[in-house]
């Protein structure tokens, strides 16, 4: 709902501005041509992925063919079910496909739309990109959901612990939280010890369950959890330690699912663990000496999506936070204001959601330069 909010009264402003030229006689007038677009969502936050996709491209007038995860894609037709119900929007302006990525990649090279909107995996989104280009068409991507999240030496321990915490309990629904975690050379010994105790306390279960408080859930499916266990035991055998979980649940209830231990790891930046996109609850802590170190670090990496800087020093923050290429949350994670501009740089993708300037993405400005004299018109040639 925030993010409708946002897109409506700038999609509802006038959409044509006139003005005099510098030719005498003339006017110009610029205005948005509407479009019909193509969105796709990723399994993780599939629902908040539809609205972030859907809500500016309706509000900006445009027509959506919109392809969700096939591992994911419930809550999605539960939605588009709720809105051809409440017959909110005329018939043929919102369709849903479903089926594999190679049947959806087919279908996007003969599709008629003029925009492309995607939100997944690196390898999907690359894809997406192609074949954007290859029909010349504007594209918005969010791949390669990984980000580094910084903590000073004058962190504050409990709140920098609770932040990703909080950051590891939300890895069931979302991929952007800091992947990359680091901390500075005061005690670093005791930060990792009270990190791992956070993330040892982390409740996995089944999220539907009102009894209990469950702060993450299973992996989407089996091949998902088999892949994070790659990345872990790659960690490891590359000479990282697993400070706190690193394996599947053994015994009991959770057992006879892909539910995974909340998994922090000791590891180097330079190892596959700390660089790759794991897209699960496993988070890799690296020491750091200095500010400088430490962007050097983030900016390493070929993704950058959400980044966070955690310190009880906000000017020390802010001056990291700046310095970093990618976007930076500061003593938080997870917010996501729907007027805050959100997307990512390098291979985590180009274009901006949740604010009024996604409404470019789905329109297009036009010029119509109207003569009203009584001279000769076009460019002037003569002998």
């Amino acid at each position: 709902m925030s993010t409708t909010s946002v897109a409506s009264p700038a999609a509802c402003a006038p959409t044509r501005a006139r003005r005099p030229c510098s030719t005498p006689a003339r006017w110009t007038s610029s205005c948005a041509s509407r479009w019909a677009s193509s969105a796709g969502s990723c399994r993780g936050t599939p629902f908040l992925m539809a609205a972030w996709k859907l809500a500016p491209a309706l509000v900006a007038g445009s027509t959506v063919v919109f392809k969700p995860s096939s591992a994911a894609s419930l809550s999605v037709l539960e939605l588009t079910r709720l809105i051809d119900e409440a017959g909110l929007l005329p018939a043929g302006v919102l369709d849903v496909i479903n089926g594999s990525g190679d049947r959806s990649g087919e279908y996007l090279k003969t599709v008629d739309v003029d925009e492309l909107a995607f939100t997944g995996p690196t390898e999907v989104g690359r894809g997406i990109g192609l074949a954007a280009a290859q029909r010349i068409i504007p594209v918005t991507l969010e791949p390669g959901a990984r980000a580094p999240t910084s903590s000073s030496t004058t962190t504050r321990t409990g709140r920098s612990t609770a932040s990703r915490w909080a950051s590891c309990s939300t890895r069931a629904r979302s991929a952007r939280p800091g992947r990359g975690s680091s901390s500075g050379p005061s005690g670093p010994d005791r930060f990792v010890e009270v990190l791992g105790a956070a993330f040892s306390a982390v409740r996995v279960g089944d999220l539907l369950d009102p009894a209990t408080q469950i702060q993450m859930r299973a992996r989407i499916n089996e091949k998902r959890l088999a892949k994070i266990l790659v990345y872990v035991e790659t960690g490891r055998s590359e000479g990282a330690e697993i400070v706190t979980g690193g394996s599947r649940y053994g015994s009991g209830p959770l057992a006879r699912g892909a539910f995974m231990k909340s998994t922090l790891v000791l590891g180097r930046n330079d190892m596959r663990v700390a660089r790759e996109e794991i897209f699960g609850p496993a988070g890799v802590i690296t020491p750091f000496e200095d500010e400088d170190e430490v962007i050097a670090m983030a900016d390493d990496s070929d993704h950058g999506l959400g980044g966070g800087v955690f310190s009880s020093d906000l000017n020390r923050a802010l001056r990291v936070a700046t310095r970093a290429r990618t976007s930076r949350w500061v003593n938080q994670c997870n917010a996501f204001p729907a007027g805050a501009p959100f997307g990512g740089c390098k291979d985590s993708g180009i274009g901006r959601e949740t604010r009024t300037m996604i409404l470019d993405a789905y329109q297009q400005t036009k010029n119509i330069l109207v003569s009203l004299g009584s001279g000769p018109v076009g460019l002037p040639y003569g002998d």
